[in-house]
């Protein structure tokens, strides 16, 4: 493991965060949603363009993007604090609140739906750069290895929930670049190949009913849907707030496992 094969780790991953924002990108701008910024990287803005409506920026810190939305985010005072969304005000036009249900629902499903498509291609290219199969035998192959990875994690999940594997047998970002410094050496097509495999993994997750995830709002709205009440700004924020710790917490659980891991 070097430095190069950390650079290409976080190179990986901030491709699929766009490639996953990308997809909240282009379903906000279909259903009429503002889009106030498209940012590849994290942190301070190096460069910065403004189209007819949003904002693209590359940030300092190659370790994903965003996508911000008009409206997505609650407002807050001068000391942070979070301003109570009134009732009786109708959301502002363009917002992502200004949008029915099953817009709302399309725009965060599409992030992942994106990263299930990215799979597809890679794997698509794989089929072609290995030359066992033509064009049309490709396409075909990129859908049965795109399906039997998502079924690889969904294995993975039901091992974990039944005991028969463990939180130490997870790995996280340090022992991502671990595996990617194996795929590196065995040369490009595995790492396409791989890098599939995660990003199938990363639009699946995403879609898991916790808090803090694209799933874990999907779920709310569709408890909105089913009950026909909405939940306050306020209730939302404290719960993704709290998954967004549990999933810091799980992070460092495994981020341990893999210091561990790598030492002996």
């Amino acid at each position: 493991m070097n430095i190069v094969t950390i650079l290409i780790t976080l190179i990986l991953l901030s491709v699929l965060v766009v490639v996953h924002e990308l997809g909240h990108f282009l379903a906000a701008k279909k259903t009429g949603v503002f889009v106030e910024e498209f940012a590849m990287g994290m942190g301070p803005k190096l460069f910065g363009h403004q189209g007819k409506e949003t904002l693209f920026t590359i940030r300092a810190f190659p370790i994903g993007g965003f996508c911000r939305m008009r409206g997505e985010e609650p407002q807050k005072d001068e000391e942070g604090k979070l301003i109570p969304a009134d009732p009786l005000l109708a959301p502002v036009e363009g917002s992502y609140e200004s949008k029915t249900q099953g817009q709302k629902l399309l725009i965060l499903v599409a992030g992942s739906g994106m990263n299930i498509i990215f799979a597809w291609v890679c794997l698509f290219a794989v089929s072609l750069l290995m030359g066992k199969s033509n064009f049309i035998e490709s396409i075909g192959n990129a859908f049965i290895n795109t399906w039997r990875f998502a079924g690889l994690i969904f294995q993975s999940f039901a091992m974990l929930f039944t005991g028969k594997v463990g939180l130490n047998d997870l790995a996280g970002p340090i022992g991502l670049v671990s595996m990617v410094d194996t795929f590196v050496n065995q040369g490009f097509i595995a790492l396409l190949a791989f890098t599939a495999l995660i990003s199938v993994n990363l639009g699946i997750i995403n879609l898991f009913p916790l808090p803090a995830l694209d799933g874990g709002r999907v779920f709310i709205l569709l408890i909105e849907i089913i009950t026909r009440r909405k939940f306050s700004p306020e209730v939302e924020n404290r719960i993704n707030y709290f998954g967004f710790m549990a999933l810091i917490a799980l992070a460092l659980i495994i981020a341990v496992n893999d210091i561990m891991r790598l030492a002996s």
